[in-house]
């Protein structure tokens, strides 16, 4: 039931099966299923309450009245139902007291629970009205108080309700009949047009039928003759499709061996362009070497032991990573930037510091995540310290600029050295020597970069002007696309 869902009673076959037995009249086999389920749920007030009235019904009033009063506490404490669990507790109370005379004591619980009656009006519940029960019960608790003109009066209610509820269910069932006759006696019209149209749609069926027989044989000409025009047209039609299949696929064939021809030459073209980009570092990676011993070469001669010593030991650390870098197409932004300061380390010691550097980004860039062929930006400073920060008389500063804009990683490298048109009046040979063989190997290497991957990197020089319009120094603007470093994270 939805109280014992609520409550958690624990409703089972055995409750129902012992409510049906109680029902029946057959009150021995209602004990033993109830009695089952109040065992097997000992905290079942819902249970438990069947079982005592059970007892109520066979007269043993002590039995009841342990299991109603063990019960009414936590009975009062529900509060689901409008409260008409208590009310069937105390009417039950007072019928067990009354059962064992205790007139006293059954007056209290009777009225008690007649009270909460009242709120029910004469509302059935489980076909019960606990007005009709709390006027019969009363009226015989008075009677045995010997108060029979109460008692008589709450008899007097307890006919007259009674009457007016049976009264209530004659004429509902009353009326239920009279509906049930006005069915059925729609149900029998409705069969005899039934039987009319059945009789008019026979006669209309002989006709119909006569009428189809004519049009049959008309039709199935008609048929026949569409038939054969239909096989006819789609005879033609087959034959054209089929000579149309043979000719597209054809071309297809023709298609997909000329895309596989381009799509071959592509990957000998990628496979020959990856080659070159390899031949390429090949040769960067001796090119930076020898500028790297040549320098050593120049402080030994200068008996500079210590100076030596400190170059050769950052020279190993340098060496070490671009052998490890030179096994890679890509590497990190970071790891770049970490070369490119031993680098540059290494040059300051070389000449006394006679310059400063600095590498700055002006905004967020994951360094980790950016993706750039080795030894990239190295060429751009070694020439900015060559020829434009190794000829100035005052000191100088190398300033190397790294941000992102529209996936594109921007490097700009400013010195503030002689200028490229001074750095050419010098005419130094070695100078010139080094800085067309590492420019131009970079230059290639870019170049490979846009063919291979279909995106524009690439570089710019150009003079920086004082507001004299006198030369200040040299400005490098590289451009890297972003999609590049994904692809190869990919």
């Amino acid at each position: 039931s939805e109280y014992g869902i609520v409550h958690n009673t624990g409703d089972d076959k055995s409750l129902e099966i012992g409510i049906l037995f109680r029902q029946m009249g057959q009150i021995d086999s209602s004990f033993l299923y109830l009695q089952k389920d109040v065992k097997e749920y000992p905290d079942n007030s819902f249970a438990s309450m069947f079982l005592g009235e059970t007892y109520l019904l066979a007269k043993k009033y002590d039995t009841a009245l342990k299991i109603f009063l063990g019960n009414i506490d936590k009975i009062r404490s529900f509060n689901v139902f409008d409260d008409h669990l208590l009310t069937e507790c105390l009417l039950n109370i007072g019928t067990g007291f009354a059962g064992e005379k205790k007139y006293s004591l059954a007056l209290k619980y009777a009225q008690e629970g007649f009270e909460r009656s009242k709120k029910y009006g004469d509302k059935l519940y489980d076909e019960r009205s606990y007005i009709i029960e709390g006027y019969e019960l009363l009226s015989d608790i008075y009677h045995h108080l010997g108060k029979d003109d109460t008692a008589y009066n709450y008899l007097k209610k307890y006919t007259s309700l009674k009457d007016s509820i049976q009264n209530k269910q004659f004429i509902w069932r009353l009326n239920n009949q009279l509906n049930n006759y006005k069915k059925q006696a729609e149900e029998e019209k409705t069969k005899a047009k039934i039987l009319l149209l059945n009789k008019d749609n026979q006669l209309k069926d002989a006709q119909l039928k006569q009428e189809s027989i004519m049009k049959y044989f008309l039709i199935t000409g008609l048929i026949i003759l569409f038939i054969a025009g239909i096989f006819i047209y789609r005879s033609i039609t087959l034959k054209r499709k089929t000579e149309k299949l043979e000719r597209e696929q054809l071309e297809n064939n023709f298609k997909v061996q000329q895309l596989e021809n381009e799509k071959k030459q592509a990957e000998l073209q990628q496979q020959a362009a990856e080659l070159e980009m390899q031949a390429l570092r090949a040769q960067m990676n001796p090119h930076f070497i020898f500028n790297c011993l040549a320098s050593i070469n120049r402080i030994i001669l200068k008996n500079e032991s210590k100076t030596a010593s400190d170059y050769l030991t950052r020279f190993s650390r340098l060496i070490r990573m671009v052998l490890i870098n030179s096994q890679k197409s890509m590497i990190t932004l970071e790891d770049e930037l970490q070369t490119l300061r031993l680098y540059l380390d290494m040059e300051r010691l070389r000449f006394k510091n006679a310059f400063d550097y600095s590498i700055i980004f002006t905004n967020a860039i994951d360094e980790g995540a950016v993706l750039i062929p080795p030894l990239l930006l190295q060429p751009f400073c070694e020439n900015a310290v060559w020829h434009g920060l190794m000829h100035k008389e005052d000191h100088g500063h190398l300033n190397i600029e790294l941000s992102m804009q529209d996936n594109v990683l921007n490097c700009i490298i400013i010195d503030n050295g002689i200028g490229r048109e001074k750095a050419a009046e010098l005419k130094s040979k070695s100078a010139e020597k080094e800085k067309s063989l590492g420019l131009q190997i970079t230059s290639q290497r870019l170049a490979l970069l846009n063919q291979n991957k279909n995106v524009q990197t690439f570089y710019t020089i150009e003079d920086i002007l004082d507001e004299n319009k006198n030369i200040a120094g040299t400005k490098v603007v590289i451009k890297i696309a972003y999609n590049k470093f994904m692809e190869e994270l990919a």
